[in-house]
């Protein structure tokens, strides 16, 4: 087989015009419901693996989501850009996850990104983190907004049709499944800390490794061989935010973590987490979070 065929072969298994290649639609099928018909995907944009699916509406609703009481064989994960559900989310977005057959009416809403992963697949990586998988009904969680980069890869490259896109699209979809997995447990990936600036790069690197101890600008200039207006400059350019602020938020990220442990007391998280008082933690998490360390907890346990 010649390189032209090889190509043509990719793209009778991977891409549709008017109608889906029979694999396509096999694969949404696996993922939606056996019942779902192309006239239901008509405004929809499909990018479809057998593990795993992303939907996204352009012009028009989803017809098999409009259905009243409607079910999926698969895992449902709906990250929504509606800006009253991610008011005080800048660098996160609000999603759902759903179980498969779970009875539920998808929400009047066009902005959203649609995950589906198949329930064998899901449930063999979720239990890579956690012994009992319980039953979703729209729970909703934090995803890092990220997120975005690595879906829009996922399309991309479904789109592309390259040689050997099963291979790098299967690659993708595993790194997308463990993402929103662990966004369930409040670790939620942050592509901030891959900067093509390795002055930036190494700085959150270091943080990210040693965010406990007393870090300094000084400090962290000197790993990238440049000076502290260098770094600061560097690094708002990259990320928005100061050296500090970011090392902040990622003492914060920990915190939350701890948080979610009811054994460990506020003082000994703040120190844990590199904060040089438990009133300085209070502090700095009530800015952030909008809420105090306690009622973190106690909203957490409830």
């Amino acid at each position: 087989m010649n390189i032209q065929e090889k190509i043509e072969n990719q793209i009778s298994k991977y891409t549709y015009t008017d109608t889906f290649s029979v694999e396509a639609f096999q694969n949404i099928k696996g993922l939606v419901g056996e019942t779902i018909t192309e006239a239901d995907l008509q405004f929809v944009d499909c990018y479809v693996r057998p593990q795993l699916g992303l939907f996204i509406p352009t012009t028009g609703p989803c017809g098999y989501a409009t259905r009243e009481n409607h079910t999926h064989p698969a895992y449902m994960i709906v990250i929504y850009f509606d800006e009253r559900k991610n008011e005080q989310r800048q660098s996160h977005y609000y999603a759902e996850i759903t179980s498969p057959g779970m009875i539920h009416n998808d929400k009047d809403s066009l902005h959203y990104y649609c995950i589906m992963i198949e329930k064998t697949y899901f449930e063999e990586r979720f239990q890579m983190y956690a012994d009992k998988i319980p039953v979703f009904t729209e729970t909703g969680f934090s995803l890092c907004s990220d997120i975005l980069k690595a879906l829009n890869t996922f399309a991309f490259e479904y789109s592309k049709q390259m040689l050997h896109a099963d291979i790098t699209l299967d690659a993708q979809a595993e790194i997308i499944t463990h993402w929103c997995i662990r966004s369930l447990f409040g670790e939620a990936l942050d592509m901030r800390a891959v900067s093509p600036d390795y002055s930036v790069a190494r700085a959150q690197h270091f943080m990210e490794q040693h965010f406990a101890e007393n870090i300094t600008v000084e400090k962290l200039a000197g790993l990238g061989y440049i000076s502290s207006s260098s770094l600061n400059r560097r690094f708002k350019k990259e990320t928005g935010i100061t050296p500090i602020e970011y090392l902040i938020e990622i003492r914060i990220r920990h915190a939350k973590t701890l948080l979610r442990r009811n054994n460990i007391s506020i003082t000994e998280i703040a120190v844990r987490c590199g904060f040089g008082s438990s009133a300085h933690f209070s502090s700095c998490f009530m800015k952030r979070t909008g809420i105090t360390p306690t009622e973190y907890r106690d909203k957490y346990r409830n």
